[in-house]
């Protein structure tokens, strides 16, 4: 899920933003992030194993209201099941049937759950099905859209929007993300309109007496409930191909074209992401549909994304703005949150935070190395807005009222970072191989940051606990205060690094963390110190054949942090025109700027005029 209302070029917000926020420590009132009165949540206990959901809807535009069937097969997993619960919230339940049993089951519909209870208990192991009559008008999960009196020309349209646990609005069902399910939607609408759901479209039936059309579609690849998908409207399509894929967009009539636009690298995306994984893009087709007044930038629902119209731009718009990163935001998706789904909640970033790493893996695949970093910096600052300005808390947290309030900038964006430090720590060789090794290990399955770190630990053979307490289990970020100094009898070149940060919010004292420094020795060319930080300061000395031209803690951003770091002016000047890191570059560049002396400001402008740096320095 994109938790951006437009999903505009992550680059497009790093020029103004990048460098700035490497250069000073984040400001700014937090709150604590669990409310007053907040209790932890644990994943829930499973009574059943559920198999397969079949939903048989009709939806009434008219009075923006649904009424069907929900049928579920399922096994207890334990004996003497006298009773089923599932969540269901502001919809009337009219009977509720068992197969092989005549008459009907005597439930309860109160408080968000609908409880059925059996003539005599089922054992374990026996499979069951039952089915419940409903209807309803849902206040969320199904969303009507239509011409008003402030909006005459609005189209009709009708979407669901599951996640994270609105589902049980408009269908009865186990609405938590530690079970999968095989799904069926057969949905009748209006003759004019077309219904898109999850999997394969089945058949298309008409019915002239009533002007309906019905469409019946199916997933056979089990999936969670949050991503059950309903579209209903007047859409115009698009189709091609992958290999043998069918990848479909479809777009309101009349917008076709930008819809073509702003999908147009969706072949080439998921190319990417198959052969990253090392898994072929694992369902039976993949759509990609435009609604109106969309909550969100887009939701990934197995195999028939879901996004939001104000992507849609025309080709003036669509030069200085592009929607590829949505677009692999969510395809990455179908990988990373579908296939391979958290078990609870407050792992989400399993999910998130892997969709956004991959958008970024294929920017640097599409663009270019400079392109990936300014994406790189574009997430920390976003992060560090949130966590200097709002609330810091630990990306694996238990303590929240409602699941959205957890899919925030911990969530996403240093989630993302998570794996950029772990492909750094690891090197690009064998960070692919855990990817591939953990997406096949735990394919169609649910998942544990434990289960990644394990499957690390088993590619590598190191011990991974310390780095995943300290980034994902533990709140923050180390703050750190550098310095150089230059002995020119000694011909050394001491760095002393400092970490800074605050110990209150769970944040480690001290960091333990690898550390590049790099000494620019004349052109392009650099001499490099690795170093491991263990304590809250160190000092590191470096023998150079002479002052180095330029220097930097840190290239390629390798490690999230914070960092106050200004060397002398002429270094700066020289790494803004010599460092082929972007990061080195866009930072000296902030330093400068800072300071604004008549040498710097020099510096900048010819950086601005030059046609052969980087737009993003």
């Amino acid at each position: 899920m994109s938790h951006e209302s437009l999903g505009l070029s992550h680059a497009a917000c790093g020029r103004m933003e990048g460098g700035l926020a490497a250069a000073s420590a984040p400001g700014g009132v937090k709150r604590p992030f669990p409310l007053p009165g907040t209790k932890a949540r644990w994943s829930r206990d499973r009574k059943v194993d559920v198999h397969h959901i079949r939903l048989e809807v009709a939806l009434d535009f008219r009075r923006k209201s649904i009424a069907g069937t929900a049928t579920h097969v399922f096994t207890p997993i334990l004996g003497d099941l006298a009773s089923l619960e599932l969540d269901c919230v502001d919809l009337r339940v009219r009977r509720v049937r068992m197969k092989g049993r005549r008459g009907t089951l005597r439930f309860t519909n109160a408080d968000g759950v609908l409880s059925v209870r059996f003539p005599r208990p089922l054992p374990a192991g026996r499979k069951a099905e039952i089915s419940v009559e409903y209807s309803g008008a849902p206040r969320r999960g199904l969303y009507f859209c239509g011409p008003d009196a402030d909006r005459p020309g609005q189209l009709v349209q009708a979407w669901t929007q599951g996640q994270d646990q609105d589902a049980r609005h408009w269908f009865p069902c186990y609405d938590y993300p530690n079970q999968k399910a095989t799904t069926e939607v057969i949905a009748t609408v209006p003759a004019h309109m077309k219904a898109l759901s999850n999997g394969r479209l089945l058949r298309r039936t008409g019915n002239r007496a009533k002007r309906t059309a019905t469409f019946h579609w199916k997933q056979s690849i089990p999936h969670v409930t949050y991503l059950v998908t309903l579209v209903a409207g007047e859409f115009e399509t698009y189709s091609e191909k992958w290999k043998k894929v069918p990848m479909t967009v479809w777009a309101p009539a009349g917008r076709l074209a930008d819809a073509k636009r702003a999908c147009g690298k969706t072949r080439r995306i998921m190319e990417f992401f198959s052969r990253f994984t090392g898994l072929p893009y694992p369902y039976e087709k993949y759509d990609q549909v435009f609604v109106q007044d969309f909550i969100f930038g887009g939701m990934e629902n197995t195999t028939a994304t879901t996004l939001t119209d104000t992507a849609l731009l025309d080709r003036r718009s669509f030069i200085d703005n592009t929607m590829d990163s949505l677009v692999a935001h969510e395809l990455a998706h179908q990988w990373w949150g579908d296939l391979v789904t958290c078990r609870d909640w407050s792992h989400g970033w399993l999910n998130e935070g892997f969709a956004t790493y991959f958008d970024a893996l294929f920017r640097e695949h599409d663009l270019g190395r400079d392109e990936y970093l300014l994406n790189i910096l574009t997430l920390r600052d976003n992060y560090l807005a949130e966590d200097g300005g709002h609330y810091r808390r630990p990306i694996v947290c238990k303590e929240y009222r409602d699941p959205v309030e957890i899919f925030d900038r911990h969530l996403y964006e240093k989630g993302a970072l998570v794996l950029h430090m772990l492909r750094n720590l690891l090197g690009d060789d064998l960070f692919t191989r855990c990817i591939r090794r953990y997406a096949e290990k735990h394919r169609g399955g649910n998942v544990e940051t434990i289960d990644l770190r394990r499957t690390v630990e088993e590619v590598t053979g190191r011990n991974l606990e310390e780095f995943f307490s300290q980034w994902v289990f533990r709140a923050g970020h180390p703050d750190i205060k550098a310095t150089f100094a230059w002995d020119e009898k000694r011909k050394t070149a001491t760095v002393a690094v400092k970490q800074v940060q605050g110990t209150d919010d769970d944040t480690p004292d001290c960091f333990r963390m690898p550390l590049t420094i790099a000494f620019g020795t004349g052109g392009r060319r650099s001499e490099t110190l690795e170093v491991r930080l263990t304590e809250r300061e160190h000092s590191f000395e470096r023998k150079l054949a002479a002052r180095p031209k330029w220097v930097s803690v840190d290239p390629g951003f390798k490690v999230l942090k914070t960092l106050d770091f200004t060397p002398p002016r002429d270094m700066l000047v020289a790494q803004l025109s010599s460092d082929p890191d972007a990061c080195g570059r866009i930072h000296a560049a902030a330093c400068l700027g800072k300071e604004a002396a008549p040498e710097g400001v020099e510096a900048l402008a010819k950086c601005l005029g030059s046609e052969r740096e980087f737009w993003g320095v």
